[in-house]
């Protein structure tokens, strides 16, 4: 046997283990004092935050675009974070090209304003018709309000230089794609005004002319004259006959626009560079929506959309006329942090836009708060960081049992060791010390053994990051309904730039509108010519067609 004074070396080290595996739970739950150094706090900024909708069925493809849309004008509405659309995120260098000419348009604008004050109408018809050019190539779904205001004021520099007939064609071209542009009478004189009132009537009375947009190679967000009209394939009615300009755009892919008649128009929508990055992600979400590599693969995502946070929509299809189920959550691209999470139900079709109000605002309206040290809350439907936090309490409960009967037991090998030395080595008791104190010797040392290969499992399990950040696996239903309230028109689209360039104001000195407004001066005798038409957009060569990738809007 062990002499006695290395038993109560084991026993000592045992017991120093047990206590602190004994105050190793409560002092990881409890909040230490900790002295602050105030300092200056810089203002927080908005997260920025792109809106991925991923269909896990081939049923809800189209729904879940459909989707995507209602969850970004729903980030918009909030208030509180700077949408990021994925489309434009993933195409950084279309992005910066329409961009650039919406800056194009809206320096041409300013220009045209200043001429048109000075009363030099010849410079602002240029300036107004680069401006119409330039927004022409923007993206429309944002700009066509400021396109809108071009030909306007182009129709107003028209009328000032008394090219009446010119101007009249301006405006009748600018009323059959957009029936509710504004016309002021601080730039057009009464007769023109009834003319624009006529033309408005007409155009509106005249709106039967019917467009099916179709897109290859997936379904994508349609825009006609700035308007969402839905998730290709669209059928629209009610148009006015004339050329419109239709928008599509899908993630992974390039803006595609151009000019369409009544009838029906195709477009081919090009590979953007990173729908390769996009494919494989959205692949390892669809294998795994409810484990933790959906989170690693939306880390990826919100890394590569370059945004601080990630709100996906996980929908599958109901089957007939039944709602989808969507499980929608919102992630910090930082640590995986669950910072909103609801599932329920949500109607497919045209009442999705009331009926996701609930869900969708759940999801923008607050930020769920963090475990304590500031540990990562993530939502899984195994409960992956619950079990694991509670198999590693069980464990560490077990290694400290069995290293406290490791304990006892060495301490009672220790008194047989004694008693043995002490009995005479021939009688009967000595061997039965023997015997006994190596019987407890070895379940000490079992138990010691053992106890200590728990409890250090049971830590790791407990406290160790491990990916599975603990939080409440259970889903979290969506709240309750709000009143129905009328939507008849979309909300205003994210990042809209509509109001962005405000009716420029009257010349320099003129007079209250109520007031009879006197016309600038007309320009030196010159032969009048007719002004051009409207350029229209030239259709996009259709693109080499690819393979669809797995459905993502």
């Amino acid at each position: 046997m062990r002499p006695s004074s290395n038993r109560a070396m084991h026993a000592a080290l045992s017991g120093w283990l047990v206590g602190m595996l004994a105050v190793g739970p409560a002092a990881a739950q409890s909040s230490l004092p900790l002295r602050l150094t105030p300092r200056a706090v810089p203002t927080a900024s908005p997260s920025s935050v792109t809106v991925v909708a991923i269909s896990l069925d081939a049923t809800s493809r189209t729904e879940a675009a459909r989707l995507a849309y209602w969850a970004e004008q729903s980030v918009a509405r909030s208030g509180r974070l700077d949408l990021v659309r994925l489309s434009d995120a993933l195409d950084a260098q279309g992005k910066a090209a329409r961009e650039a000419k919406a800056a194009e348009g809206a320096s041409a604008m300013k220009d045209g304003q200043t001429a048109y004050d000075e009363l030099d109408t010849q410079k602002a018809l240029q300036q107004f018709e680069a401006a119409a050019r330039a927004f022409e190539a923007s993206d429309l779904s944002r700009n066509f309000g400021d396109l809108s205001r071009a030909r306007v004021m182009k129709a107003a520099s028209q009328v000032a230089n008394g090219e009446g007939t010119a101007a009249q064609l301006e405006i009748r071209a600018v009323l059959a794609v957009d029936p509710r542009a504004q016309f002021s009478p601080n730039f057009f004189p009464p007769d023109d005004m009834a003319f624009v009132d006529k033309e408005r009537k007409a155009a509106l009375a005249g709106s039967t002319a019917t467009l099916s947009v179709r897109t290859e190679p997936v379904p994508a967000q349609v825009y006609v004259d700035g308007q969402f009209r839905g998730v290709s394939p669209v059928d629209l009615k009610g148009l006015t006959p004339a050329d419109h300009y239709v928008t599509v755009m899908a993630p992974g892919f390039e803006v595609e626009q151009r000019r369409a008649r009544e009838g029906e128009t195709t477009l081919t929508l090009a590979p953007a560079a990173s729908m390769r990055a996009l494919q494989t992600l959205t692949e390892r979400i669809v294998r795994k929506p409810e484990g933790p590599e959906r989170d690693l693969a939306l880390r990826e995502l919100g890394t590569l959309a370059g945004v601080s946070q990630v709100l996906a929509l996980l929908v599958r299809g109901g089957t007939g006329t039944a709602p989808l189920q969507v499980t929608g959550l919102r992630l910090d691209v930082a640590d995986g942090h669950n910072l909103a999470y609801a599932l329920g139900p949500v109607p497919a079709g045209e009442t999705m836009a009331t009926g996701s109000d609930a869900l969708l605002s759940s999801l923008v309206g607050a930020d769920t708060a963090r475990l304590a040290g500031n540990k990562p809350v993530t939502h899984f439907a195994s409960g992956g960081g619950s079990n694991r936090k509670t198999l590693g309490y069980v464990l560490m409960a077990t290694g400290v049992a069995l290293l406290a009967g490791g304990i006892y037991f060495g301490m009672e090998a220790s008194s047989k060791e004694d008693d043995f030395r002490r009995a005479p080595q021939t009688s009967p008791r000595a061997q039965d010390f023997k015997d006994t104190g190596k019987t407890y010797a070895l379940v000490a040392d079992i138990g010691l053994l053992t106890g200590a290969v728990a409890a250090g499992l049971g830590g790791y399990f407990a406290f160790s990051g491990g990916g599975s950040g603990g939080g409440d696996s259970k889903p979290t239903p969506a709240p309750a309904p709000a009143p129905k309230r009328s939507r008849a028109t979309p909300p205003p689209k994210a990042d809209s730039k509509s109001d962005s360039l405000s009716m420029p104001p009257p010349p320099k000195g003129t007079r209250p509108v109520g007031e009879s407004l006197p016309m600038p001066p007309p320009p030196p005798p010159a032969k009048t010519t007719p002004a051009a038409s409207p350029a229209k957009t030239t259709p996009a060569a259709p693109a080499t067609k690819t393979t669809p990738p797995p459905p993502v809007s």
